[in-house]
């Protein structure tokens, strides 16, 4: 009964700190990003949204609010250190995010096309779970340096996939905007799952493409190591995104483990 009652009141990590920080930096109108920071529950999410006349503000918004209630307390607390049900729930989350925000835009003509891209990560004790889909990114920085935990799904990095596997291509370079998977769209496979084990002192990103567009990894595994807290972090990284030219929303959620 003992073992019973500590697996159902455990929780992921008690040394987790975490901020986020959205700003619709210096070129465009209105900001369509959002996220959500769910402290108890251990789990973060950024959305980038897309589509005309503000749809894209809306999708973020619908996704993050979508996201949010599926991660409910109680069914966190049910998949707890389980990490095929950790994945597997992750996954279902953002098929049923998906159905929501596709059936909200057929709802309202004038928001058909809209969509996001969704990036999601789950700290369970020393693993962290990530889900995915389109080209906002994770990154975990150690001490040996900074990795990108996802795959940008969008038609720039499989041209760049195909460069460095040495496959010869005779197209221009393609705009880096065009995501191939994306919140609002049909998937032509599930979203993109990772899993990865961190340690005490390892800082986590999660950002938008107006932010990794703007600041390479050197630039910002500096700021991530040498903030003294996720609040500053954060700040950093935008004002930096800002200052490289801010031509697109910026938003960054740094979880300190």
């Amino acid at each position: 009964m003992i073992s019973i009652l500590k697996k159902m009141f455990q929780t992921a990590r008690q040394d987790v700190s975490s901020s986020g920080k959205t700003d619709p930096g210096r070129v465009r109108s209105h900001n369509e990003d959002n996220y959500c920071i769910m402290t108890e529950e251990f789990v973060f999410v950024v959305a980038d949204g897309m589509g005309g006349h503000n749809a894209g503000e809306v999708a973020s918004q619908i996704a993050i609010e979508t996201l949010q209630k599926y991660c409910s307390r109680n069914a966190i607390r049910k998949i707890r250190g389980k990490k095929e049900e950790i994945k597997h729930f992750l996954i279902k989350g953002f098929h049923h995010t998906n159905e929501v925000v596709m059936e909200m835009a057929q709802e309202n003509t004038s928001r058909n096309g809209m969509g996001c891209t969704l990036v999601s990560c789950m700290i369970d004790n020393d693993s962290l779970h990530t889900c995915h889909v389109g080209d906002a990114r994770c990154y975990i920085s150690r001490m040996e340096g900074l990795e990108q935990v996802t795959t940008d799904h969008s038609v720039i990095a499989a041209y760049e996939k195909k460069i460095s596997a040495g496959n010869k291509i005779e197209q221009k370079k393609p705009p880096r905007q065009v995501i191939t998977r994306a919140i609002g769209f049909p998937f032509p496979e599930d979203p993109e799952y990772h899993y990865r084990t961190i340690n005490p002192g390892n800082r986590i990103l999660l950002c938008s493409d107006g932010l990794w567009s703007m600041i390479d990894k050197q630039q910002i595994q500096k700021i991530l190591n040498s903030a003294e807290t996720p609040t500053q972090a954060g700040e950093t990284l935008v004002r930096e995104a800002n200052k490289a030219g801010g031509t697109d929303n910026i938003t960054a959620v740094v979880i300190f483990c």
